[in-house]
This record gives C-alpha cells, sequence and structure tokens, in this order.
C-alpha cells in the first residue's frame, strides 16, 4: 500500500500556494497545464588558487512524474508562469525521476 498517492502530491505544487503553471509542449502538441514547483538556484563556483570563476543557476521544475508527457524528449518546449516569474518559455535538459513519485526536470531558457 502507498503512503500517499498522487492526488496527495498535488498539494505539494499547488500554485495558489507555493507552486507555478507549467504548459508542456512535446512532439505531439501542447499538452493541459500542471501544476508545478519552479526553481532558479543560482551557483557561484571557485577554483581556490587558481584564477577561475563561474556563475551561473540551475533551472528546473519539480513535477508529478504522472504529469510528465508519455513522450517527453529533451529539447521540448515547457512554459512555466508563477506570480514571482510572470511567464517564460524553457526547454528540456535533463529528467530525474526521484522514485516517489515526483520528477525534477532541468531547464535552460529557449
Amino acid at each position: 500500500m502507498a503512503i500517499e498517492t498522487d492526488e496527495d502530491r498535488l498539494l505539494f505544487v499547488d500554485p495558489e500556494e507555493f507552486g507555478a503553471s507549467a504548459i508542456w509542449t512535446s512532439a505531439s502538441g501542447t499538452k493541459p497545464a500542471v501544476n508545478c514547483i519552479f526553481d532558479d538556484t543560482f551557483i557561484a563556483l571557485a577554483a581556490g588558487d587558481i584564477d577561475f570563476t563561474q556563475e551561473g543557476g540551475r533551472v528546473q521544475i519539480t513535477i508529478r512524474t504522472s504529469d510528465v508527457p508519455a513522450d517527453a524528449d529533451h529539447g521540448d518546449a515547457v512554459q512555466v508562469s508563477s506570480d514571482v516569474l510572470g511567464v517564460k518559455t524553457f526547454q528540456v535538459l535533463e529528467f530525474q525521476p526521484d522514485g516517489t513519485g515526483f520528477s525534477t526536470v532541468r531547464l535552460q531558457e529557449a
């Protein structure tokens, strides 16, 4: 018996609380909007004594695995909208299902 259901997972991605909305466009067309958590984490790297620094971001959404389209692929377009972000379109870079019913989808700006 599962500890949580797919319906329970909807609470974690509710746009009325702390989630966002994503519209996925794959090879078969545009899918209905689904809820997600949008994250744009700043990353800064420096390598000690050598003259090297790098800054960037790790843009990703966390989405219920059941909401990932069956024909989802690298390069698909994902339009994310939230109160903080507004509306922005990204391309899919990587899928990372976590085995708990959620998947992290890494994105890059389109």
